[in-house]
């Protein structure tokens, strides 16, 4: 943001030390520096125009500088007598550090230079055709001898603030005007502005049908004419790094700088309704803005429409179909306050950034955006000669206020260490314009609605320590170490890497970039996220599964001799609007092996099933697991989705004997979940004494058909036994010569205990029989003999 000497002047009276102080109390200052670097110039008449007697395009002329008359050689077509002109005096510095000199041109004495726009540094894209191919001259009187860049509105400073995300109430003129007003205990002036409404009633009216717009204001204009902007306006935008484009436009910007309200011009004769519907998108509708880019909607898009057809993208840019042009006679003024979220979302989505976004996302004061529609007005008539219409359409949704915060008295004290007396603290608070409940025991403070940042007491130091002063805040070590602990989360992740490490697996971090045509092969977790200026493009999207860099860190160890690899990987992967923590595990190779015996272990699909079943069944986490063909690179028998409470979270596969073919590595086996639900702190685990009467073991051998899972006939068992069953296992699954084609034998391990008494043969056999005639009736499983 950038705050320009002669525009804050009109809220408040600017003091000399501005930088210093903007640097010490208020924020950091990236730039400061005069609007225009040259010096000298003042306004001049030209009382003489002849042509230079030894040139066919020069001329001669004198020209009258207030306290004498000098004369000036110029090369400019359009320069003419009684013109008022700016004169470079012998010594002026103009832009590019050109110095004007005394000199003969052709035998002429030359005491200066008559100057066009382009030599005070404008860009020939802003000068007026009228100019563009010779000097600037004035079209009215003015002061002989003053300095000609006041009369340009080129006079004065510009400041660079570099802004924080939290300050969005320093992205105006009259935002920094009051905090600077809290600093220098001055009021701001806000202007008295008197609207005369000459024309009919406003025909329209406004409708909102979106929480994403809490307010909204339309204002009728007629006999609007498009023209040039003055060259105060013209400055004023130029020196903010916003072009100028005609009055009508160039009035919304200003009014965007100086109050910090988003406005919008709409061409009232390019809409086809006289209702304005503020609503959500309607799913992949598709607009074109004004940078002539077609564009796709989504629900959470706020649109501006007229007759169901969109007109805006609300919060963030107007439509080519409703554009203001030189055509333009007749205007709809709109002013509102969207929800911060949903624009910032849009915003970064479409990739679409605008000042006017920009404003949205960090907050518009809502009680500025009437003043703001007031302020546009006034300028519409002078500037435009615009007729209003009598009346304002406007609609209200939901009223944003900041909260009320309640604060210990001793706080402040407490916090910075030192002592501010409440009184004092007290003229801190009115000069923040707070609103303030003094109790027994504490401040109940809500700062004014051009500051959401102030939500918690945290903030509210901060500006406690800003008004007393950070330099005088003394600089002493804390007394008190202050006790740290780990949260849910960090205790969770460092058992889950601790119960690996001991397993035998080391843990890697992978590269999270990928070539945009890999970064669906394993997982596909939304629409692609790529960097702008990525610096290869086999890195330019970011990934969707860890599973990319764990086979490029099994190809990698494997090509160097390396055969055994364990490895786990615990990172983020992304999509759009997403990010989540996954957990990666993957083998390769002999896992275990003990020399002496000459026995390896070689890794399977129920080796990464075991070591995940170890290691979230002692955090009350329980898995479950179901056959899947979804990724082409696995294997299409070996592969099964990991769920938890019915949710998908992972995959748990062998890598596809032709895929680990072509990354030339050992058959590998893997799996990745994603952590985010795991990571939710649930209920505390309970605990139960170990049962002191003995537990009775038997076996259960069933053949069923061959498709039917095995887990479901367990989850059956389980429900059948649950009052006594403590554990159950498969142990055998058989298909053979003595089995029956398309049929297959599951062999389980049940062990029951019950701890209130010893359980007999008779019970025991009971239970049997119904696990048995509820296997028999749903799966039609028939016992093993």
């Amino acid at each position: 943001m950038k705050i320009l000497e002669n525009v804050l002047k009109t809220f408040i009276d600017v003091p000399d030390n501005m930088l210093e102080l903007t640097n010490q109390k208020i924020i950091e200052v990236e730039s400061f520096g005069p609007i225009n670097e040259a010096t000298k110039l003042v306004i001049g008449k030209v009382l003489t125009c002849e042509d230079h007697p030894n040139s066919d395009h020069l001329h001669v002329t004198t020209v009258d500088l207030g306290d004498r008359i000098e004369q000036i050689v110029c090369g400019a077509p359009n320069v003419a007598k009684d013109q008022y002109v700016i004169v470079a005096q012998v010594g002026t510095v103009l832009p590019g550090n050109f110095q004007i000199k005394a000199s003969k041109i052709r035998n002429v004495d030359s005491n200066g230079m008559i100057c066009s726009l382009s030599e005070l540094g404008f860009e020939e894209k802003v000068i007026p055709d009228l100019y563009k191919d010779g000097i600037f001259y004035f079209n009215e009187a003015k002061p002989l001898g003053t300095p000609a860049l006041a009369h340009l509105a080129q006079d004065g400073w510009v400041m660079e603030l570099k802004l924080t995300p939290n300050r969005g109430d320093l992205l105006s003129h009259l935002g920094f005007a009051y905090d600077l007003g809290s600093m220098t205990d001055q009021p701001v002036r806000l202007p008295d502005i008197q609207i005369e409404e000459l024309g009919n009633k406003n025909p329209y009216q406004v409708k909102i049908e979106t929480e994403g717009c809490g307010l909204y204001y339309a204002r009728y204009f007629e006999h609007v004419t498009i023209k040039e902007s003055p060259w105060w306006l013209k400055s004023a935008l130029l020196a903010s790094d916003i072009n100028p484009i005609n009055n009508v436009v160039d009035i919304s910007n200003y009014v965007l700088i100086e109050y910090g309200t988003p406005l919008h011009m709409f061409d009232a004769a390019k809409l086809k309704s006289k209702t304005i519907v503020i609503r959500d998108a309607y799913p992949k509708e598709k607009v074109v803005t004004l940078d002539e880019v077609e564009r796709e909607l989504i629900k959470d898009d706020v649109c501006i429409t007229s007759h169901d057809e969109v007109i805006a993208v609300g919060g963030v840019m107007g439509l080519e179909s409703t554009m203001i042009d030189e055509k333009t006679t007749s205007v709809l003024l709109e002013a509102a306050y969207f929800d911060p979220k949903r624009i910032q979302k849009t915003s970064k989505r479409l990739n679409l950034r605008s000042d006017s976004s920009l404003r949205f996302e960090r907050g518009v004061d809502p009680s500025r955006v009437k003043l703001g529609l007031e302020r546009a007005t006034q300028l519409l008539i002078e500037l435009a000669d615009a007729k209003v219409a009598k009346g304002i359409a406007e609609a209200k949704n939901h009223p944003y206020e900041n909260p009320w915060v309640n604060i210990k008295k001793d706080y402040f004290n407490q916090a910075l260490g030192v002592m501010i007396a409440e009184e004092e603290l007290l003229s801190y608070f009115d000069r923040y314009r707070y609103e303030v409940k003094v109790e027994k025991d504490s401040y109940v403070l809500r700062a004014p609605s051009y500051r959401n940042d102030l939500i918690i007491e945290a903030d509210f130091l901060e500006e406690v320590a800003r008004m007393y002063g950070l330099d005088r805040i003394p600089m002493k070590s804390v007394d008190k170490p202050l006790p740290g602990k780990l949260t849910f989360k960090q205790k969770r992740l460092r058992h889950l890497r601790h119960h690996l490490s001991n397993l035998g697996l080391y843990e890697v971090i992978t590269y999270s970039l990928l070539a945009p045509e890999e970064v669906h092969r394993y997982n596909k977790l939304g629409t692609p996220v790529s960097v702008l200026m990525p610096l290869s493009e086999d890195k330019k999207t970011l990934r969707q599964s860890l599973v990319h860099g764990l086979l490029e860190v099994i190809s990698y160890n494997q090509s160097r001799q390396q055969e055994s690899v364990a490895i786990f990987e615990m990172g983020n992967c992304f999509a759009e609007d997403l990010e989540e923590l996954h957990l990666g595990i993957a083998l390769s190779g002999p896992w275990h092996q003990n020399l002496w015996k000459k026995e390896k272990v070689t890794p399977d699909f129920y080796t990464v099933k075991g070591i995940l079943d170890t290691l979230f069944e002692p955090l009350g986490i329980s898995l479950t697991y179901q056959m899947s063909q979804a990724v082409q690179d696995f294997h299409p028998y070996k592969q099964a989705t990991i769920l938890y409470q019915n949710q998908i979270l992972g995959v748990i596969a062998e890598v596809h004997p032709s895929h680990t073919k072509d990354l030339d590595i050992a058959p590998t086996v893997l799996a990745e979940i994603s952590l985010m639900p795991l990571l939710e702190e649930g209920p505390l685990m309970s605990y139960q004494p170990i049962s002191k009467f003995p537990s009775i073991t038997r076996d259960l051998a069933v053949i069923v058909n061959e498709e039917i899972l095995a887990s479901d006939l367990l989850l059956m068992i389980k429900q059948t036994a649950k009052k006594v069953l403590v554990k159950a296992n498969i142990f055998d699954i058989y298909q053979g010569s003595s089995i029956e084609k398309g049929k297959k034998s599951l062999a389980f391990s049940l062990v029951f205990n019950d701890s209130e008494k010893t359980l007999t043969a008779d019970d025991i056999d009971q239970i049997m029989k119904k696990i048995i005639n509820r296997l028999n009736f749903s799966y039609q499983a028939i016992v093993r003999s």
